[in-house]
This record gives C-alpha cells, sequence and structure tokens, in this order.
C-alpha cells in the first residue's frame, strides 16, 4: 500500500541513536532553530534563531532555508532554493540531523554494539510513544450528533453496544448528582467513579491546574483533587508532557506508550532514550487526559489509563470522557462560586459588626452631668415606642446622636437610619431629596431617585433643622406623617411607607407658629414625644470628659500626639462658654491635637474663639474693668489693659498684639518692663 503523501514524519538523530520522533502534520509548517519558540528547538551556536521551515505545498513537503548563517544542507549539499523530500532525505542543521520518512515503517534505527539493550524492531514499530488522537469537543453533548432512533445505523454510538441516549441519559444523571455536592472533592470523586465504570479503566485522576504565567505553564505541576485505583495499585500521574498538550491545544488527547520521561517535540511525542528497556520505560498501555474547561479557560483535567495487561482505552472512551469533564466542570464552577460568596459573605458578616461596634461608640454617653443622665433616661423609655419625637436643642449640641441612640434602642434597631439636614437644600432640590423624583421631572432628572422616605422605610428617618421646611412640603410631609401615601417627584403612583419620625431644630417652632412660617397642625403632629438636648455650657462638668474622649480617638487613629491638656487649657476650656456645643469643642480639641508641639496640649493649641453669638452673652473669660473712677496713671492703665488682653485671648500673644494695635516685639518689651520690679 502507497503511504499518503501528507503523511511523514522526521527522525531526529544525535550521533547514531534516535533521540525524537516529530510527527509532521498538513496546515501547521515547522520552524527549526536556535529560538526556544521553534516547532524544533536546537542548542546550538551554528544554529540561526530561525534556521530552516518544512512545510506541505501542493501534496509533497518541502524544506527551504529562512537566511540562516551557516546554510541548511539536505543529503550533504547545502539549500539554494526550497527543495521537495523524499523518503531518507538527510537534513543538516548545525550538529543536528533529521531524517525525512514517510512512515517508521521505513527507517529501522541503527543498533551500536555498546548499547546493552537495542530495542527489537517489533518494539519499534509497536511502542514508539504517541498521540494517536485529539478532540475538542464530545459528540454527546452536541445536540445535532444525538440519534434518538435506537433502531438506525450504530455507527455513531460512541460506545459499543451502547447507543448514544444511553450515555446522555447517564451523564444527565450525574449532573443531577453533582448539583447535590458541596465540595469540591466529593464531586470529583463522585464523577470519576462513575467514569471509571463506564469506561471498565482500572485507574484515573482528576487534577487542578494552577495558575501560573507562560514562563511557569510547563513547571507548574497540577494538584490531584481525586484519585481512584480498582487494583490498589499507586496512582500513576500524568507525564508533564501530556499537561503542556492539552493546556496548550486545551484539546483531549488519547496517546499510546507514554513514560514518565517522554516529552514533547513540536506537539508530537518521544522517549530521552530510545535505547532504554522497555519494561522499564513503558509503564502504561494507553492514556486519555481530557481538559475540564469553564468559559473558555482550562482549569484542571480528567485522567485515566490502562497498564500493560490491561485492555487499551479507544476513541470511543475519549468521547465519555470529554463529556464528564465538561460536565464535571459545570459543577465545579458551581462549587467555586458557592465557596466565594460563602468567604464574602463572611466577610461582609464580619464589616457589618465592625461598623456597628464602631456606631455604637458613637453614641456613647460621656460625661457625668445629671442633664446627660436625663437625657438618656429618657431616651431609653422613648426608643422602644413607635411614637414621633420632637428633640430640640441649639446647634452642634448632639441632636442627632440622640436621634440615633432612640433608633437603636428601638424594635426597628435592624433597619436603615436616614438622616437629612432640611436647612441644607432648596425648597426643590428638599421636596427630592425627600420623596424622590421621577426620569424627566426636571432639568437633571436623568434617572429615577428614591426618596430619604422610601430610603429609611422599615427603619428611622431623623430631619434636622425642620422649621427650615417651605409650606407646600410641611402639607405632604404632614400627609406622611399621618400615614397616608405620597406620590414623587413628576410621578402619579403612591407610595405607601413604614418609617418613624424624628425630628429636630434649633428654632423656636411656638413663635414660628405664631408668625405663620410653621403650620401649627403639624407642630402638634410632631410634638407628640419632645426632648431637650441641654447646652455643654449647662453641663460643664461634661466638657472636659468630653475632651479627653475626642483627644484619645485622635490618638489611637494617628499614633501619635498629645496625651492630655495642660492645667491653663483645661482652666480655658472650662470658663469658655462654648457657643458651637459639642461640635465645637471636638473640632477645638482636633485642632490642639494637630496644632500641639509637646506632651500636653495648651490654651494657645485649642484657639478658642470669643466671637460674640447672637443672643448669647458674651464670653469673658476675664472679669471686666470696674465702671467706677479710679486714680491710675496712663502707664498703669495700659498694663492693666495689656494684662486684660492677654486674658481674653487666653495667653495668645500675637492675637493680643493684633487687637492693641501694636507688634509683637513691642508687646514683648512692654511686658518685660511691667514685669521689672
Amino acid at each position: 500500500m502507497q503511504p499518503n503523501n501528507s503523511s511523514a514524519y522526521l527522525i531526529i538523530r544525535q550521533g547514531h541513536r534516535w533521540t525524537d520522533v516529530f510527527r509532521l502534520e498538513p496546515g501547521q509548517p515547522l520552524i527549526i532553530g536556535r529560538a526556544s519558540s521553534n516547532e524544533i528547538p536546537i542548542a546550538d551556536e551554528r544554529s540561526s534563531r530561525r534556521h530552516a521551515e518544512i512545510f506541505f505545498e501542493q501534496g509533497e513537503w518541502r524544506v527551504r532555508d529562512l537566511g540562516s548563517r551557516n546554510g541548511t544542507f539536505v543529503d550533504g549539499h547545502k539549500l539554494e532554493e526550497s527543495k521537495t523530500l523524499a523518503p531518507g532525505n538527510q537534513i543538516t542543521v548545525g550538529s543536528c540531523r533529521l531524517t525525512f520518512a514517510k512512515s517508521l515503517d521505513e527507517v529501522v534505527p541503527p543498533f551500536e554494539v555498546e548499547d546493552p539493550s537495542p530495542l527489537s524492531t517489533a518494539q519499534t514499530q509497536s511502542e514508539i510513544p504517541s498521540i494517536i488522537h485529539r478532540q475538542s469537543k464530545s459528540s454527546i453533548l452536541d445536540p445535532d450528533s444525538i440519534n434518538l432512533d435506537s433502531t438506525k445505523s450504530q455507527t455513531s454510538q460512541p460506545i459499543p453496544h451502547r447507543p448514544i441516549p444511553a450515555v446522555a441519559t447517564e451523564l444527565l444523571q450525574l449532573a443531577f448528582d453533582l448539583a447535590r455536592e458541596v465540595t469540591v472533592a466529593s464531586a470529583c470523586e463522585l464523577a470519576l467513579n462513575r467514569l471509571m465504570l463506564s469506561t471498565n479503566c482500572q485507574s484515573g485522576g482528576v487534577l487542578k491546574l494552577e495558575e501560573a504565567s507562560n514562563e511557569q505553564k510547563a513547571s507548574t505541576q497540577p494538584t490531584v483533587l481525586a484519585a481512584l485505583q480498582r487494583k490498589g495499585k499507586a496512582y500513576h500521574p500524568v507525564s508533564d508532557t501530556l499537561v503542556a498538550s492539552v493546556r496548550r491545544d486545551n484539546t483531549a488527547v488519547l496517546a499510546r506508550n507514554v513514560s514518565a520521561d517522554s516529552h514533547l517535540v513540536g506537539g508530537n511525542l518521544a522517549t530521552s532514550s530510545m535505547s532504554t528497556n522497555a519494561s522499564h520505560v513503558l509503564s502504561t498501555n494507553s492514556i486519555i487526559v481530557a481538559p475540564m474547561r469553564i468559559r473558555e479557560k482550562t482549569i484542571g483535567l480528567v485522567h485515566l489509563y490502562s497498564r500493560q495487561g490491561e485492555p487499551d482505552l479507544t476513541p470511543d472512551h475519549l468521547e465519555v470522557t470529554l463529556a464528564v469533564a465538561d460536565v464535571l466542570a459545570v459543577s465545579l464552577d458551581n462549587i467555586f462560586r458557592q465557596q466565594s460568596l460563602e468567604s464574602k459573605l463572611k466577610s461582609s458578616h464580619s464589616r457589618i459588626s465592625e461598623l456597628e461596634q464602631q456606631l455604637g461608640h458613637s453614641v456613647e454617653w460621656i460625661g457625668p452631668s445629671a442633664a446627660l443622665k436625663q437625657i438618656r433616661d429618657q431616651v431609653q423609655r422613648v426608643g422602644p415606642t413607635h411614637a414621633t419625637v420632637l428633640i430640640r436643642g441649639e446647634s452642634g449640641a448632639g441632636k442627632e446622636l440622640v436621634a440615633r441612640a432612640i433608633h437603636d434602642s428601638s424594635q426597628r434597631a435592624n433597619g436603615p437610619f436616614v438622616a437629612l439636614n432640611c436647612a441644607a437644600l432648596t425648597s426643590t432640590l428638599l421636596e427630592s431629596e425627600l420623596f424622590g423624583h421621577e426620569k424627566g421631572a426636571f432639568t437633571g432628572a436623568t434617572d429615577r431617585k428614591l426618596g430619604k422616605f422610601e430610603q429609611a422605610s422599615g427603619g428611622t428617618i431623623m430631619l434636622d433643622e425642620l422649621g427650615e421646611m417651605s409650606s407646600e412640603i410641611q402639607a405632604k410631609f404632614l400627609r406622611v406623617l399621618e400615614g397616608k401615601a405620597f406620590e414623587r417627584v413628576g410621578g402619579n403612583k403612591p407610595i405607601q411607607v413604614d418609617v418613624r419620625v424624628i425630628a429636630a431644630t434649633n428654632r423656636d417652632l411656638e413663635q414660628a407658629v405664631r408668625d405663620g412660617q410653621f403650620r401649627s397642625d403639624l407642630y402638634f403632629r410632631l410634638r407628640v414625644i419632645e426632648l431637650l438636648v441641654p447646652p455643654l455650657r449647662q453641663r460643664a462638668e461634661d466638657i472636659m470628659p468630653l475632651a479627653h474622649y475626642f483627644l484619645s480617638q485622635f490618638v489611637v487613629r494617628s499614633g501619635h500626639g498629645p496625651t492630655g491638656f495642660s492645667e491653663r487649657a483645661k482652666q480655658a476650656m472650662q470658663k469658655y462658654n462654648w457657643p458651637g456645643n459639642v461640635r465645637e469643642l471636638r473640632n477645638c480639641v482636633e485642632r490642639a491635637f494637630v496644632l500641639a508641639n509637646g506632651p500636653m496640649a495648651e490654651p494657645e493649641d485649642l484657639a478658642l474663639s470669643y466671637l460674640p453669638i447672637p443672643g448669647m452673652a458674651a464670653s469673658t473669660p476675664f472679669p471686666s474693668i470696674a465702671n467706677q473712677y479710679q486714680e491710675k496713671t496712663i502707664e498703669e492703665l495700659e498694663q492693666q489693659h495689656i494684662e486684660a488682653t492677654l486674658e481674653y485671648t487666653a495667653g495668645q500673644k500675637n492675637r493680643a498684639a493684633t487687637i492693641l494695635g501694636i507688634e509683637r516685639s513691642t508687646l514683648d518689651r512692654k511686658l518685660k518692663k511691667f514685669q521689672t520690679p
């Protein structure tokens, strides 16, 4: 029988021995040269990086030189142009010789006297390691290839005596059983056990391919997820050759006579020495390696092999193995996703717990004053109820913290807490923020937006500075308080929410009602429970505990800074009337934390402000000059005035000099003069 012209081999020799066998495939040109990316790399300085090419053209195999430095030789003659290859032609590239053959029967390897155990001719022809079958997709999982009529021709059956529908039924049952597995190991063992029963194979394993770069893939060993042996022998790992082949081509392979020391040469298999004892080299008879693919990515391998004396694995078995590998890959993908979701959920729960703890710390009641104890007791009684609460107090006194404490002590603690400052928005924007808007309701409304009431459904909404609402929004807000539905801006669909309302204001609502600026019905609807948060100046005993608390927070976050306040700083804080209340105290402590140079914060670091606030008595830490006339010289008056100014500025000389209208150096000179006896 004439050999097929498209079938050919290259026998690679070193000296008088075969070293590699390379099968030539039409449509796959082969490059020979020193570069490692070539199909046949040659480690020889006389070889160029891309030295020569062997290609299939017009039904013939040809060879040509690629402009190499030392030339390519065929049967001793240097190539000047491409040449058609004939069986027996010897191609020489550097120190490497390659013999072209149309069939392995045409070439018999010579024996060496010094070779103690040459292979017989029969072994040469039957035991050459090779990949005999490749397949990228199983026809069992292809609906177009399934023949549901078992009475038709049996030539398309993947396994003798078992029509495709029977195999598909087994795969369906396997997929159903795999859906109930929750661990990777149990899923792999189940699939491998079913596959070995179906193919009557005695040895197999499921492997996971680790992530690696292109340079590391060749040396990255797969992890064994499951391995089964029917006869009690140890599992034989898959060779690196087949792992590299399957990883590169993403196809399943059926190979014969592959040993642990086999290696790849341009996609074909060869042993490192053809003179090794056959009984030692050929540890397996036939091997199947199928990729487990998820979204075109190979994540693992299914490996089956038969030992010497066991039945050969066939292309039909390859078909089934590839189908099982695809089904198992989907199952493992689901398990990996579930494990990832469980890990993220656990991390989220941990993060939520941390945030809840931080939130709890922010509502700590700091201070021993009786006024603070009273408001704390009121919160504990009001929190568990569903009553609407009106919190009144000066700006910065802590009204939002009281509202959050009410929410945390209520039955809605697990729901959302939404806070909104009504004074920070115009009437149009405030209506949109409270009730939401539909797409296109006004210029800039590019999407539908949920309002704060919808966001707070099932929880608590805290509306600060409620007295700043316009009369139109007050009317719509009153409807929500009465349990009626509202509509988004630009919408016509009624929306019902379940929200507890806590209102806060620093305005005199009674005067606003008398002036017609606030609806009386809304006032009475809000004033179910009224809590008054006392200003900080009325609970002076809380000033220093709060200051130390804020300072410790700043120090913990940054790991450095002052650890306390000097006596002068404490006296200055106690004398100050704190018109900005707790908010101003926190800002002053943060300023001192940033500006302090020593271990203790000084009054100059606090930089307290004595700006007169309308409706509030001026804060003067020094006694006023008596109005009665006293005989004093101008120098004595100047000294008294300078000392009063320094006391007023808490010892800040630069600020005192600015108030006095003199230079800092002039002030220092006068102070030095005053100290002279």
